[in-house]
């Protein structure tokens, strides 16, 4: 019937390729994208057909999980080495975790005169995140864009509705200190109407990735100095102070973490006390070339 107010769906497949050399099954995969360069146009009356141009921009990261050894410090009980020490920014602890939020509200159309539903438009907008042991807690408002019809479907208007949400979501590994970047995509939605208030449902699909950042050593250049004899005991009494370990105090007077532990009895080399009374004996066993690595 000419004169009306027709809405068509239709559901548009897009397929492509991106060319990553070396990705496998295994790796995370991060996609960002956005539509740009709309171009909707119809065929005509004789073809019933709307022919519609969409260009996607597509940003693409891909990373793997791996465990990696990195000498961060090293030294020598028998050789006085000198070495540059470079710090490197690596994420840690990355994942990836996907979940259904379900929204379920009752809102309320301001005209009676434009009371059918012609359409519809959500968009979820996250606006505050919270992170804590093990969870992400969530705010946002869902905007709800309703295109209405007047009764005898002639005319229409748009009411902008927006409805307040907060949820949390379990990551296993994240904290305080976790980066959290989180895409947002309504999945399904329903809107029932009843007079003049409506009945929303909407389920939004949240994808979360989260990781660290530490900063660790990467040791280079490594050469041998002259050799400092500046000590000449064969034992020193050493107090231990706040931010000690073993490894420190052994680097420093060209000891061993073993050898510390063993002359002063400590079963775990871990746990040392600020004040604690300690012996530091020279490496007398060490060979020419034996080197201490802390990875």
């Amino acid at each position: 019937m000419t004169g009306r107010i027709r809405k068509v769906e239709e559901n548009i497949p897009v397929m492509g390729f991106i060319d990553l050399v070396g990705v496998s099954d295994d790796d995370l995969c991060d996609v960002k994208y956005k539509v740009k360069n709309v171009v909707v146009k119809t065929n005509g009356v004789d073809e019933h057909g709307i022919n519609v141009d969409i260009e996607i921009e597509m940003f693409c990261r891909v990373f793997g999980n791996k465990e990696i050894s990195i000498i961060q410090d090293m030294y020598s009980p028998s050789k006085n080495l000198g070495f540059n020490q470079n710090k490197v920014n690596t994420m840690v602890n990355m994942k990836k975790t996907t979940t259904t939020v379900n929204i379920r509200e009752k809102v309320k159309l301001d005209d009676e005169e434009y009371n059918k539903i012609c359409d519809v438009f959500a968009n979820a907008v996250i606006s505050e995140k919270d992170t804590s042991r093990g969870t992400v807690k969530y705010s946002g408002d869902l905007n709800l864009r309703f295109i209405l019809l007047n009764n005898e479907e002639t005319s229409a208007k748009v009411q902008d509705i927006t409805v307040p949400f907060a949820f949390n979501q379990e990551v296993d590994s994240v904290n305080k200190d976790s980066i959290i970047d989180v895409d947002v995509v309504p999945t399904f939605q329903e809107f029932t109407k009843d007079m003049s208030d409506v009945s929303a449902k909407v389920d939004l699909e949240l994808c979360t990735t989260s990781y660290n950042l530490e900063n660790i050593n990467v040791i280079d250049n490594i050469e041998q100095l002259e050799e400092d004899d500046s000590n000449p005991y064969s034992m020193v009494i050493y107090f231990v102070k706040p931010g000690d370990t073993l490894w420190k105090i052994a680097k420093k007077y060209r000891s061993t973490v073993a050898d510390i532990a063993r002359i002063n009895e400590i079963e775990h080399p871990d746990n040392i006390n600020v004040g604690m009374q300690l012996f530091i004996p020279k490496c007398s066993s060490c060979s020419r070339t034996e080197m201490t690595a802390n990875a």
